[in-house]
C-alpha cells in the first residue's frame, strides 16, 4: 500500500527517510515515510503539479500491508495523520491534509529465498544496449551498500544502469574520444556500525562451524 499526502504546512522532520515499526496501528505491516519536499527540493513545484508549494509532501508506504489495504482510502490517511505520523513526529498533529492518494498493489513485493543472490540477473548483459535495474539486480563491481530489497537499491541500480549505457554508447560512438562522459554520482552508504560488523562475523563463525554437519544457512 503506497500513499501520497500533501499538507497545508511544512513539518520539520530531521531525516527525510524514516521507518515506522511496532505500532499497533500498522496491523502487522512495516511502514516507511519519506519527506519528498526535502528529497526533491529542487523540483518541489512539480510535486504540486506546477502550482505554488504549500507545505510538506509525503510518500508513506506499508509493506506486508494486506490488513491496512482492507481499510478505505480515508481510513488509511486518517491512520497516518491521526496516529502513526504524530507518534513519530508530534508536529504532524498540527498539519491538515490538502490532498491525498492511495494505491494498493497486492503481491507487488518481491520475495527471494536465502542463497538466491547468485541467481539474480546482473546489471550489465551481453547485449550492449540492454541493462537491468531494480532492487533484485546484482551490481557486480559497482555493488552498493544498500544490499536489501528496497527502494534505495532500486534507485541506485537505475543510476548505475544509466551510467553503464552512457559508458557503452560513448565507447561505440565514432569519434567518441573527443566527448566527455558525465556519470551520475552515486553516494556510498556509510560504513557499518561496530555492532553490525561484530554480529556478522559471529554469525559467519557459527555457520562455518555448522557447515560440516549440513546445518548452516544457505
Amino acid at each position: 500500500v503506497t500513499t501520497r499526502i500533501w499538507l497545508d504546512r511544512y513539518v520539520d522532520v530531521t531525516n527525510p527517510a524514516n521507518v515506522l515499526s511496532k505500532f499497533t496501528g500498522l496491523r502487522g505491516a512495516g511502514g516507511t515515510f519519506f519527506m519528498l519536499d526535502q528529497l526533491q527540493h529542487e523540483n518541489e513545484v512539480q510535486l504540486w503539479g506546477g502550482e505554488e508549494p504549500k507545505g510538506s509532501v509525503l510518500a508513506c508506504d506499508f509493506y506486508n500491508g494486506g490488513a491496512v489495504g482492507c481499510l478505505s482510502d480515508a481510513d488509511i490517511i486518517s491512520l497516518l495523520m491521526d496516529e502513526l505520523l504524530p507518534a513519530a513526529v508530534p508536529a504532524f498533529a498540527q498539519a491538515k491534509v490538502l490532498d491525498s492518494h492511495v494505491v494498493r498493489c497486492p503481491g507487488a513485493v518481491t520475495w527471494f529465498s536465502p542463497g538466491s543472490f547468485a541467481s539474480r540477473p546482473p546489471l550489465e548483459t551481453q547485449i550492449p544496449n540492454v541493462v537491468c535495474a531494480g532492487d533484485w539486480v546484482r551490481l557486480g563491481a559497482r555493488e552498493h551498500g544498500s544490499k536489501g530489497l528496497c527502494q534505495e537499491r532500486a534507485f541506485v541500480s537505475g543510476l548505475e544502469a544509466g551510467n553503464s549505457l552512457a559508458r557503452r554508447v560513448l565507447a561505440r560512438a565514432k569519434g567518441g574520444s573527443g566527448k566527455t562522459l558525465q556519470e551520475h554520482v552515486v553516494i556510498p552508504v556509510r560504513a557499518d556500525e561496530t555492532q553490525v560488523v561484530v554480529g556478522r562475523a559471529a554469525n559467519k563463525a557459527v555457520m562455518d562451524a555448522l557447515k560440516p554437519f549440513g546445518l548452516d544457512s544457505p
